[in-house]
């Protein structure tokens, strides 16, 4: 009995310690956490860290995620609880000058309706945030997405540095071809994001106030501006040019421009003045003439997800950016620049002779005869690293300027039709969006910029070549049929218009009819099958890569077991032979 008594308070005692532990000791201990992630995706940027130490004002996140949404995949939920940890993350960083509210909106609502007066997307569920400050206007988040998870640190961090940095940057325009008509759409957005400042091509020096200068066709421009444009560059400004071989928005051909091209070589780069891209696979449709059915346009070419730099914030929310008559980029000889691309073609791309391509009869003959090497090319590119002047004398009347730079800041584009209004007629505009994103990253403080994109993880190269290779395969194939059905489709328009009708209408026997309506269903069949063919390498090696991944764990565990039986099968059959 007395045992009994002495175990019980024993426990009892060790109980009310354990307890008083837990009250008084564990919230005064450390939060000590490990990141084991390869590259660090759950901890704060040394950049970011320094974002939030220089926080004046208060500020207010609400965090918006509707847990329950009918419509929300797992993938969502996911990458909600990854957004509600750095925000935690973010706030506990900031030091009481964050305060997060994490809501979670059911339908109908007040907090839904809040979410959607502040202009935050429910298509999958609401996943954004919104940003307040006392006194200013507030930001948001309309939706976190997960194809840019890289960026999510970067997404934050910029909204933050909109809350505590409202004025708008001030952005230097100088182009040496007229924007105003062709590219109203652009210079109406970007007078709405930025401070816009437009340059004259006669300009000698540019203002210190411009943290980010866009120039436009450079080639067209007097040599007194490349000189203004340079010495801008060394002093710290950054720079977005666009240069393109053919301009469409240009009313007459372009000549070549020598200092130009040793500006290019002194930033590392080099561009052909006299050759542009075509590309088999990402070549878009359009209409040679008035009254001409479409057909691949080999020049014009609509760039997917694929061909663009998902860690960059330049395509942040840009789901495609066409380009027309584009050059190709690369590094010149003894560079010393970084070169990152932006923008790329596919491997079924090569580069081809303007004279020839505007000599061109048909653009199918073109796509025919031209000869794919699988490289990919470069179309836009940021360009960081030391430079030279190519004005070491100055210019004419001016004075020498900064001779060297350590650190310079480009993006390059090698096309300007991507700035008119008539070559992206999408919505939302991806190549808007491009350009107002590379933008506003040039323009951001240092300390934003620095915040570098967290890789989740890396593709499978294989399985891109394949895509590639399967939709350059379908192409091939299915470009006479899809010309078929295109004119199929219009002759069948003109015989059978839409006019107005009764609630029944009799069926029009016509033979012609009839036979255009059995080719209209016809052709969609053949494509169909053509792309199951062209596609079909590609699903079974992904179906064999799916089994191979799901069957790969249950088998080890299997063979951890088999070994264990086959372990203890040999010791109790040794176990006998040992006392004998």
């Amino acid at each position: 009995m007395g045992s009994a008594l002495r175990a019980g308070m024993t426990l009892l005692v060790i109980s009310l310690l354990f307890l008083a532990f837990n009250l008084v000791w564990v919230p005064k201990l450390p939060n000590v956490r490990w990141d084991v992630s390869y590259t660090q995706i759950h901890t704060l940027s040394p950049s970011t860290r320094q974002l939030l130490t220089t926080l004046e004002h208060p500020l207010d996140l609400y965090y918006f995620n509707a847990i329950n949404a009918p419509q929300r995949s797992q993938a969502m939920s996911r990458y909600g609880r990854r957004v509600e940890d750095m925000l935690k993350e973010v706030e506990k960083a900031a030091n009481g000058m964050i305060n997060l509210h994490v809501i979670n909106p059911t339908p109908f609502s007040e907090d839904a309706y809040k979410a959607g007066l502040f202009g935050l997307d429910d298509t999958q569920g609401f996943l954004g945030l919104i940003g307040t400050r006392a006194g200013h206007s507030a930001q948001r988040i309309d939706l976190f997405s997960p194809e840019h998870e890289p960026l999510l640190e970067y997404e934050i961090s910029h909204l933050l540095h909109k809350l505590t940095h409202p004025e708008r940057p001030t952005i230097g325009l100088l182009s040496g071809l007229a924007l105003d008509e062709p590219a109203g759409e652009l210079l109406e957005q970007m007078r709405e994001q930025f401070n816009v400042v437009e340059l004259a091509p006669t300009i000698a020096q540019v203002p210190s106030s411009i943290t980010a200068l866009m120039v436009v066709q450079p080639r067209a421009l007097p040599e007194r501006a490349l000189y203004a444009i340079e010495q801008a560059l060394m002093r710290g400004a950054k720079l977005m040019v666009f240069i393109d071989p053919v301009s469409e928005i240009a009313a007459q051909a372009i000549s070549t421009n020598a200092r130009l091209d040793a500006l290019l070589t002194a930033w590392g780069i080099q561009m052909p003045a006299d050759t542009l891209l075509v590309d088999n696979l990402y070549a878009s449709s359009a209409t040679p003439g008035p009254g001409m059915p479409k057909v691949l346009h080999p020049a014009r070419l609509e760039l997917p997800r694929q061909a663009m730099n998902p860690t960059d914030p330049s395509t942040w929310k840009v789901d495609a950016v066409t380009v027309s008559s584009s050059g190709a980029l690369s590094l010149s000889n003894n560079n010393r620049t970084l070169l990152t691309p932006l923008l790329q073609s596919s491997r079924q791309s090569a580069l081809v002779d303007a004279e020839r391509f505007a000599s061109a009869t048909t653009f199918d003959s073109l796509i025919d005869e031209t000869a794919t090497t699988g490289e990919r090319h470069v179309i836009a590119a940021r360009v960081e690293g030391p430079a030279y002047s190519v004005f070491p004398d100055g210019f004419k009347d001016l004075p020498p300027g900064m001779q060297r730079a350590e650190q310079i800041q480009v993006v390059v584009v090698a096309d300007t039709d991507v700035l008119a209004d008539a070559v992206n007629t999408a919505q939302p505009n991806g190549n808007t969006q491009f350009v107002l994103n590379t933008l506003d990253n040039l323009a951001a403080p240092e300390i934003l910029r620095r915040i570098q994109p967290r890789v989740i993880t890396q593709p499978l190269h294989r399985l891109e070549h394949m895509r590639e290779e399967a939709a350059q395969a379908y192409r091939k194939s299915a470009v006479e049929l899809e010309r078929r059905h295109e004119h199929t489709e219009q002759a069948w328009q003109r015989l059978n218009p839409e006019h107005a009708s009764l609630v029944t209408q009799a069926v029009d026997t016509n033979t012609q009819l009839q036979a255009l309506n059995k080719e209209r269903l016809q052709l969609p069949i053949e494509l169909h099958a053509l792309k199951a063919q062209a596609y079909a390498p590609l699903q079974r090696f992904e179906r064999y890569l799916k089994g191979l991944m799901i069957a790969t764990m249950p088998l080890l565990l299997c063979l951890i077991a088999w070994s264990l039986v086959l372990y203890q099968r040999r010791r109790r059959s040794a176990a006998p032979a040992a006392y004998d």
